[in-house]
């Protein structure tokens, strides 16, 4: 079976959990699958790093040149559709269709619906047209029944054109040592705008006399720390000693994760919430919202917590950090929730799929 993944998600993410799922999806499939990912121009490290590479063309920043690079990646895309006739075409993103007519089945994976929650306002054009392009595509693939359950409160979609496939994580647990001047930390990783509910997790970090006195907070990629940020530490008297921001890849965010003593994730909505997953592939306890699709993914692995309520916050914080027989449990607990997660069974469930449509 032909499958066919367009070139969306490569221009836009340098690094990130969507072109990192199509990649792996590509290079776990069965050898039934024939699986090539279209993008005579991309930006992404995963794809050049992958085993895929063969297929790929030129690797470049994109950057200004976006609008000319799209140009020149849907040409060859629908060039490639035209003659090698592919069974499917697996959309990466949420863009304008521009694809000629093909007589191959479209799949498109529903990752989240923060737009619509969050800023939906802000959205209404885009917002439109993924209303379109699902009425166009013949499956609809969602990340965890979390993000189902909200894409059919969004939108009218028959629910058999609907089906639910976990992602996983790289289970490697390599990491790049470093030599670091910092006390034992709390880690938060990743992007600090407003539904991730990072203002609450730091501000419950800064009422808690305790944790200031014993422990750091180290925040991992995301941007370093705006003027804004820098005066909200300022308000919340937080010595600017405690607080750390580190970027890297994967190797250095290992390190993180290794070292820490705890990793807080207070989003108030995920689709799917990798690092949950990647915090317990390196055996660092988790704590996280009970909110959205969190339960769902952590399986009783992880301290979970009510994201608006700070003084909670702040005592089930406490809690974990100071118990080294909770920190151990949910270490073994981590381990066997992993167990549940595998891209070779995302790949095999995806599969599956393809086979019922065509």
């Amino acid at each position: 079976m032909k499958v066919f993944f367009d070139y969306t998600i490569f221009t836009i993410q340098r690094f990130g959990g969507i072109s990192k799922y199509i990649t792996s999806l590509a290079e776990n499939f069965s050898k039934e699958i024939d699986p090539s990912i279209i993008s005579l121009f991309y930006k992404n490290n995963y794809l050049k790093n992958s085993n895929l590479s063969g297929k790929l063309f030129f690797y470049n920043k994109v950057g200004s040149l976006v609008k000319y690079i799209n140009k020149a990646n849907n040409i060859y895309f629908n060039y490639h559709l035209k003659n090698k006739k592919p069974d499917i075409v697996h959309l990466t993103y949420f863009d304008k269709e521009k694809l000629s007519s093909t007589k191959a089945k479209r799949v498109i994976t529903e990752y989240d619906l923060i737009k619509e929650k969050f800023y939906a306002e802000n959205y209404k054009d885009f917002i439109n047209k993924k209303k379109e392009l699902f009425e166009r595509v013949d499956q609809i693939i969602c990340i965890s029944n979390n993000t189902k359950k909200d894409l059919q409160e969004n939108y009218s979609i028959d629910p058999s054109k609907i089906s639910v496939t976990h992602l996983a994580v790289n289970k490697d647990k390599s990491f790049r040592d470093k030599s670091l001047n910092i006390r034992p930390f709390i880690l938060y990783v990743g992007s600090r705008e407003r539904y991730k509910n990072f203002i609450n997790a730091i501000k419950a970090y800064a009422i808690s006399s305790k944790l200031m006195s014993d422990f750091d907070f180290v925040c991992f990629g995301g941007g370093n720390f705006s003027k804004k940020e820098h005066e909200l530490f300022r308000n919340l008297s937080i010595d600017k000693n405690r607080l750390h921001y580190f970027d890297g890849d994967e190797l250095d965010l290992n390190y993180f994760y290794h070292k820490a003593r705890i990793f807080i994730f207070p989003s108030l909505y995920e689709g799917f919430g990798l690092p949950l997953l990647e915090a317990m592939n390196m055996e660092c306890p988790v704590i996280c919202s009970n909110t959205s699709c969190f339960s769902e993914i952590t399986n009783n692995a992880a301290l979970l917590f009510d994201p608006k309520n700070i003084e909670s916050l702040k005592y089930e914080l406490e809690k974990l950090i100071y118990d080294d027989q909770l920190l151990l449990d949910l270490k073994k607990k981590g381990n066997n929730n992993l167990k549940n997660y595998s891209w070779k069974k995302c790949a095999n469930e995806t599969e599956q799929l393809y086979k019922k449509i065509i």
